[in-house]
């Protein structure tokens, strides 16, 4: 759900530029955040819709997986350039002109993800597109005190 309620959000910029292919798998539901992962879902699309100025294609799997559900958001854009992987999380880093990208984006979903026990690689494909795999357990661990957030729930 929220990774469609995310592309609602963007159809604007997708309409007529970028065509989004979805291959949902059945997932069992997830105890989150929601509206920090949805957070994380809109800086992965906004930034691959970014990548592909000239339109493209976004792929969307989704699958259960041993250690909760995984997503992946795939495109055919220009892809990152391989010096700039080992920086990407980091804050402040961006490849952007300046004035269209604060750097921030990559590294609030890095730590989102990291606080819901999960974990995000990214995996370049040589001018042809770049890969984010988000994976997340089904519970994320406790907060400091022994019990889940309050802001957390099925989703």
């Amino acid at each position: 759900d929220g990774l469609e309620s995310t592309l609602l959000l963007l159809a604007h910029e997708l309409k007529n530029r970028v065509t989004v292919h979805r291959d949902f798998g059945d997932l069992p539901a997830v105890t989150c955040n929601p509206g920090h992962i949805n957070q994380v879902f809109m800086n992965l699309l906004h930034n691959a819709i970014q990548a592909m100025p000239d339109g493209g294609d976004i792929f969307i799997r989704t699958r259960a997986t041993d250690e909760g559900v995984q997503v992946a958001i795939r495109d055919t854009g220009t892809g990152i350039p391989e010096a700039d992987l080992p920086r990407i999380f980091d804050p402040f880093f961006t490849t952007k002109p300046v004035g269209t990208g604060t750097g921030l984006g990559l590294s609030i979903s890095y730590n989102i993800i990291r606080k819901h026990g999960g974990r995000i690689a990214v995996e370049r494909h040589d001018g042809r597109g770049t890969t984010f795999t988000v994976t997340l357990p089904l519970t994320p661990p406790p907060s400091g005190d022994g019990r889940p957030s309050p802001h957390e729930e099925h989703a």
